[in-house]
């Protein structure tokens, strides 16, 4: 899976006719809608230039190189991460060491490897609760190949993987809340740089970090209703119990730290200690914007749950509050897409359709299974269609993501798994 394509430049060496698909701003600080765009007049890049932009990366695919010879800057990463943690930050471009021995997988292909995946993970982090609950010591050794094996599947197609997270929004087992966290923390990682030794105790707190809950009235996941004050007081305890716990593993001290951090928020209205800014590892930052996702989507605590496009449009106003970095959450929906995964949308013609796997450079723009007509009537098989490349008419776009829990008519349609028989 090469990227001899993406091309390190300096504002200095942009011009127009090149393809920009990464700046070393947040998205919320750029004149531009999406970081990647064709630059076709003087005027973008001096509206770059006003913005701060220094350094960014280009597609020579999809447009214009830098002439031979230019010194080429290392990868732009998020701001936050390389001022608070320099070291976890790899200064290269290229894909992971799992994605350098994968080629890239078709969907389907990719869909029955991810739901076997799913099953692994899933059991794994059962006997993990179990452990929990005897308050026994848990084998890391035991949980590392998923580790690896995740990665490669990541690298093969993550779209595959992103779309089992996003298949329900009931009320989840934290087996289910676990793997999605896992699954979604380690691709952030991915996309964020993070070092590899970084991003294996990263994964491991994924897939630990609800350890307390293990000690937790059951009935208090998913709960319909608000907490009560005494209620609240109980699930606030779940960090430090877990830390408990887990003092008696093997853990690096890393791990824990993220463990016990990943309730914490940026302006210090988190638990258990209310911690902000620069007292938290930077780290904690993706595995605390990855389990808000979670459990909006999943509805793991006591608010309803969010379908995937608002959950994500409260992650951004939150990093507008200054809640969560907005270089992370950026990241983050930038990977996921305007539409993740599996989200049920409602197009311009009165169709219902899947979305099945997006672009970065066009999120408003992904890849669709249309399965319903505009009366409602399902079309069998569903007809697949790159919103980015359509011929004839009409032309199709998104209009809006559905709840289909809200919709008795939506409420019946297949998921992805469901479509490609995983």
């Amino acid at each position: 899976m090469s990227t001899d394509h993406l091309k390190a430049i300096s504002i200095a060496q942009l011009k127009t006719g090149m393809y920009v698909t990464k700046l070393d701003i947040s998205w919320l600080d750029s004149p531009f809608l999406s970081h990647s765009r064709l630059i076709r007049q003087a005027e973008d890049i001096e509206s770059l230039r006003a913005a701060g932009v220094k350094k960014l990366v280009i597609d020579v695919h999809k447009g214009g190189a830098p002439e031979a010879g230019e010194e080429k800057p290392p990868l732009v990463v998020p701001a936050t991460l390389a001022k608070n943690a320099p070291h976890i930050v790899e200064p290269v471009i290229g894909p992971s060491k799992a994605a350098i021995s994968c080629v890239k997988a078709d969907f389907a292909e990719e869909m029955a490897a991810a739901v076997q995946l799913r099953g692994e993970i899933k059991k794994a982090v059962e006997n993990v609760q179990r452990a929990f609950e005897a308050e026994a010591a848990v084998q890391v050794t035991g949980l590392l190949p998923l580790v690896d094996a995740t990665l490669e599947s990541l690298a093969r197609n993550d779209q595959a993987l992103m779309s089992l997270v996003h298949l329900s929004r009931k009320s989840q087992k934290i087996a289910d809340h676990v793997f999605g966290s896992f699954c979604l923390v380690l691709n952030l990682a991915l996309v964020c740089k993070v070092t590899e030794r970084d991003r294996e105790e990263l994964a491991l707190a994924a897939l630990l970090h609800e350890a307390g809950w293990a000690q937790l009235p059951t009935n208090l996941l998913g709960k319909r209703t608000l907490y009560t004050s005494n209620e609240l007081k109980l699930v606030r305890q779940h960090t430090s119990i877990g830390d408990r716990i887990l003092a008696r593993s093997e853990l690096p001290a890393l791990t824990r730290r993220l463990v016990m951090e990943h309730h914490e928020l940026l302006d210090g209205s988190g638990y258990p200690r209310g911690l902000k800014g620069a007292e938290l590892h930077p780290l904690g930052q993706l595995l605390s914007v990855v389990d808000t996702y979670e459990e909006r989507v999943h509805q793991l605590c006591d608010e309803p749950g969010l379908i995937p496009t608002n959950a994500l449009r409260s992650l951004y106003l939150d990093a507008e509050r200054g809640v969560f970095s907005p270089e992370v959450v950026a990241a983050f929906i930038g990977m996921l897409g305007i539409y993740p995964t599996n989200t049920l949308v409602l197009l311009n013609t009165g169709e219902k359709a899947l979305v099945k796997q997006h672009e970065p450079s066009a999120p408003l723009l992904p890849q669709i299974l249309v399965v319903t007509d505009a009366t409602g009537h399902p079309i069998q098989p569903p007809l697949d269609v790159d919103l980015r490349n359509q011929t004839g008419t009409p032309k199709r776009a998104i209009e809006c993501a559905l709840d289909p829990h809200a919709d008795h008519h939506s409420r019946h349609l297949p998921s992805l798994e469901d479509l490609f028989d995983a």
